[in-house]
């Protein structure tokens, strides 16, 4: 005769059962954690596929807040973008966004800007990041500019490309025809001149360029406001929510930042509502002096009362506490000096919209 099996029998072998299982979904949890970190694109599939992709793309991009340290509704970014040849950021610049006016504001940081965060010899600001790291770079110029910084992120020009990619390319004006070659970087620039649609390998090149504009590294800053109008004016126009999303998290896990994944979709969200009329660029004022006056090597100096007013007015600074210990001039170089404390008036640096920079305003000058 079968014995009958109760409740209280099956007990005791489906607790065994369970408790044999359970380091095994312990693994595969901790498994799934790890990938899911290294490959965030992960993570949007497995929102699509758990919520659908309508509910999926409300829930990673609604209206809620960009969460802020400073509480006010501003989150200050420095963003560097790395050459890999060189080991050298070249282009640096502070995004100030703003969420409830909907406003981002770029301020742009030439490479060669004086800047003593090292005593060795080399004091361009570029060299800033390979010496202290990105946080060290962020804290020293949080302290040094009297503003606050949330946040860092490094970004190489190889995954700049892949992100043009994948927009399927930024259509621009090349205001003229770029061709350097440099066999040691194995660096070979060769645009054509016009309107077209430049793909990643193209893009990387046209933001690379340096050579022959009129106004040296500010010339070469100003051809990078063209680039990130078209870059602004592509996103808007050829990515959806889905899209955008996508995009995020496919090159987060290919930057350097502190900032996690949640934020940077929380960025990309804001960053949708900003018109091309509400993004601001700026280059940070200041001019260029040699370390030996007539010779030696060329640094960008900034010039105090004309840099601290425009981060009061767009970062949220305060003009007495910018540059505490004068480390963005040097005095005994005159040459430095004079610029750093000459009158506001003689640097003042122009202000211009992504808007107003694609309709022409915009001059960027070459050496004839």
């Amino acid at each position: 005769m079968k014995r009958k099996l109760t409740a209280k029998a099956l007990i005791l072998p489906l607790l065994i059962a369970f408790l044999m299982l359970l380091p095994l979904l312990g693994a595969a949890v901790i498994g799934e954690h790890r990938y899911a970190r290294n490959h965030p694109e992960y993570l949007h599939r497995f929102w699509l596929r758990l919520l659908g992709e309508e509910d999926a793309q409300t829930s990673l991009l609604d209206d809620g807040d960009v969460p802020t340290a400073t509480g006010t509704g501003r989150m200050n970014i420095l963003v560097m973008g790395q050459d890999r040849a060189a080991g050298l950021t070249d282009v640096m610049m502070i995004a100030s966004l703003d969420t409830e006016r909907h406003q981002v504001q770029l301020l742009q940081i030439p490479r060669d800007t004086y800047a003593a965060y090292t005593s060795a010899n080399y004091k361009k600001i570029n060299g800033a990041y390979a010496k202290l790291g990105g946080e060290g770079t962020r804290s020293f110029l949080a302290q040094s500019m009297g503003i606050h910084l949330d946040h860092y992120v490094v970004v190489d020009l190889d995954v700049l490309g892949e992100m043009v990619d994948m927009m399927g390319g930024v259509r621009m004006n090349v205001p003229a025809n770029m061709d350097y070659d440099d066999p040691d970087q194995n660096l070979h620039i060769h645009l054509k001149a016009g309107e077209q649609v430049l793909d990643g390998k193209m893009a990387q090149m046209f933001v690379r360029f340096r050579s022959g504009y009129a106004l040296a590294d500010v010339g070469r800053m100003d051809a990078q406001k063209l680039f990130l109008s078209s870059l602004a004016k592509g996103a808007k126009q050829n990515l959806n929510v889905a899209e955008t999303v996508n995009l995020v998290c496919r090159c987060f896990g290919k930057i350097k930042t502190d900032m996690g994944l949640d934020d940077c979709i929380s960025c990309a969200k804001a960053l949708r509502r900003v018109e091309l009329s509400d993004m601001h660029m700026t280059t940070l004022p200041g001019a260029s002096a040699r370390t030996g006056g007539n010779s030696g090597a060329w640094y960008y100096i900034l010039n105090r009362d004309a840099t601290a007013t425009l981060l009061e007015r767009s970062m949220g600074g305060r003009r007495e506490t910018f540059d505490p210990k004068e480390v963005f001039t040097n005095r005994q170089k005159a040459a430095f000096d004079e610029i750093y404390r000459a009158s506001a008036d003689t640097c003042q640096s122009r202000d211009y919209t992504a808007e107003g920079t694609l309709d022409g305003e915009l001059e960027i000058r070459r050496v004839s």
